[in-house]
């Protein structure tokens, strides 16, 4: 994706900004991506100094994945922001999450990875349909009936007595 390529070797130094809209063909660019569809709008403001560049990322948009309780498909809203310092003329500086190290030899930065990261990111660990849209009844309704705590047989009241001897000794 070449719009996610800083080309900062021929920049002055000072601000810049600049934004992108990342749609279905950005996601089905990345080989081992989860998410298929989205728009998502990426602002990037940035400032270029002599031996670093601060970016502050804005993401907003949604993708489109599955949910969690009834498998249909929904668009989750995407909302994130990041600094990130990138260290233009370090060989030996190990990365962190908000700062990155290139060569000094590089002469472009590409954020493509660094961007889909933060939105996998911004997804939630819990993915299930919006309130407003609801899960698929057909689908929660046999959920329900295969509720393994349902039903519940005498036998799961009984006790092993070997248990019930040591709750004899706790009780003395």
């Amino acid at each position: 994706m070449k719009d996610l390529v800083i080309p900062f070797s021929g920049m002055k130094e000072g601000d810049y900004s600049f934004s992108v809209v990342l749609d279905n063909t950005f996601f089905e660019s990345l080989e081992f991506s989860e998410i298929k569809k989205g728009n998502v709008k990426v602002a990037i403001e940035m400032e270029r100094r002599q031996h670093l560049l601060n970016l502050d990322i804005t993401i907003n948009g949604f993708v489109e994945l599955d949910c969690d309780r009834c498998g249909n498909t929904y668009n989750q809203p995407i909302e994130d922001h990041r600094n990130v310092v990138v260290n233009l003329n370090s060989d030996h500086f190990e990365d962190e999450d908000d700062l990155i190290s290139i060569p000094q030899s590089q002469n472009d930065f590409d954020l493509t990875q660094y961007i889909y990261e933060y939105i996998v990111l911004a997804i939630p660990a819990k993915r299930v349909c919006p309130e407003n849209v609801g899960c698929d009844p057909d689908v929660i309704q046999k959920l329900d009936q295969l509720h393994p705590g349902e039903k519940q047989n005498e036998d799961d009241h009984a006790t092993d007595p070997r248990w019930d001897a040591l709750k004899n000794l706790k009780d003395n």
